[in-house]
């Protein structure tokens, strides 16, 4: 299939989460919406949702390429209808200083899908650098956060305290989390959050939040393959953190690859991370389809409000938007990854309602059923990709 496709008729999924019959037509941003025309393509079987916004990955690459690498990261992403994702900066090296971010954005623009990323807590000024924001770990609540606070750009939360990185992970218990979480003021993201508990807090000091699927399927560590950052907190709070459903702003992968032979270490020794970025937003609609959860509660989880939090023209299908958008059709499939590193999950074999047909980055085919095409995505943050 070519790259240049103007006009798909499909049922559209609209900013208020009702469905319309119609014609989509586009360039790198959405020019129209009309009821009828001659399309390139007929997709009037399937649904056009705006492709997902993952706002915690590691995409691994550099030195860690081995676990993961910006091109198969970017494929599997795709193929999960997700268009944008945002890498963390513990990666190796650590990002948190102007060599180290120019250096890292210049790798992501092998990404075939948009890409952005959060510095670490900075060695030095890097305000007027392109970066989605800061990345604010446990340990760096013992710092000042004085002139993160004050900056304009988002900041992001693992919301643990110092202490427990110093503890056994059975003794991390979740009074933990909410310490994190009261450290904080300001334009702050909390990501990750375990308990239901932890959703109201942080909604309480007016602060936006993101659960993992994960973290709403799993509720405790039985091997390697299952271990992750934060913990799982037991089969209650699992249940109490799917309510939070309907408070919780965004649901982000967390995508943590690791080589198969880290992995195939003892509990104690083995790292951390589940790969699951294009496990979320056929999860998401998958529950849309079931009516757990209406197709604009979905499309807010996905893609619209961490297009808000990020404060970029994304996450819907609306006229002036950049145009990135999923074809989802409805199929049921039992998921797997197919184009990353990491050929091992903790939820193989999970059934999905939905399924992602085809993926649009910026105007341009990137997936298409099983294929996946050599596009290059942007930074939306750099300043000559900011267009209307």
């Amino acid at each position: 299939m070519g790259l240049n496709l103007l006009r798909i008729l499909s049922n559209i999924l609209l900013d208020d989460g009702s469905f319309v019959l119609g014609c989509v037509e586009f360039d790198r941003i959405i020019r129209s919406i009309r009821k009828e025309c001659k399309p390139d393509l007929n997709m009037e079987r399937d649904f056009m949702v705006p492709a997902g916004i993952d706002l915690h990955v590691h995409i691994r690459g550099a030195q860690l390429s081995y676990k993961e690498d910006v091109r198969s990261f970017s494929m599997e992403a795709a193929r999960g209808g997700i268009g944008l994702a945002i890498d963390m900066p513990n990666t190796e090296p650590y990002i948190n200083n102007r060599e180290k971010i120019i250096s890292r954005l210049e790798e992501l623009k092998n990404s075939r899908i948009d890409y952005a990323l959060y510095s670490g807590y900075p060695e030095e000024y890097v305000e007027d650098l392109p970066i989605a924001g800061y990345k604010l770990f446990p340990q760096d609540l013992e710092r000042n956060l004085e002139p993160l606070i004050n900056s304009k750009k988002l900041k992001i939360l693992h919301p643990e305290s110092p202490i427990s990185l110093k503890e056994d992970r059975r003794l991390r218990n979740l009074w933990e989390e909410y310490f994190g979480i009261r450290e904080m003021y300001g334009h702050v993201h909390i990501t990750h959050i375990t308990s239901k508990y932890g959703v109201e807090l942080s909604k309480r000091m007016g602060f936006t939040t993101d659960v993992t699927p994960h973290h709403m399927l799993i509720s405790r560590e039985r091997t390697c393959i299952e271990k992750v950052n934060p913990p799982y907190r037991g089969e209650i709070e699992r249940r109490l953190l799917n309510l939070a459903l309907f408070e919780v702003d965004a649901i982000a992968s967390d995508h943590a690859p690791h080589a198969k032979f880290e992995k195939n270490m003892p509990f104690s020794l083995c790292p951390p991370g589940v790969p699951l970025v294009s496990f979320t937003l056929p999860f998401v609609f998958s529950m849309a389809i079931r009516d757990i959860i209406s197709f604009k509660r979905a499309m807010e989880l996905v893609s619209e409000n961490p297009s808000k939090i990020l404060g970029i023209n994304m996450g819907t299908i609306r006229v002036g938007n950049r145009a990135n958008i999923t074809i989802l059709s409805r199929e049921e499939w039992r998921y797997s990854t197919a184009f990353s590193k990491a050929t091992t999950t903790p939820i193989d074999g999970y059934k999905l309602y939905v399924k992602p047909v085809l993926t649009i980055v910026e105007g341009k085919v990137v997936f298409d059923q099983e294929n996946v095409y050599p596009i290059q995505g942007v930074n939306p943050f750099a300043e000559s990709e900011r267009f209307q």
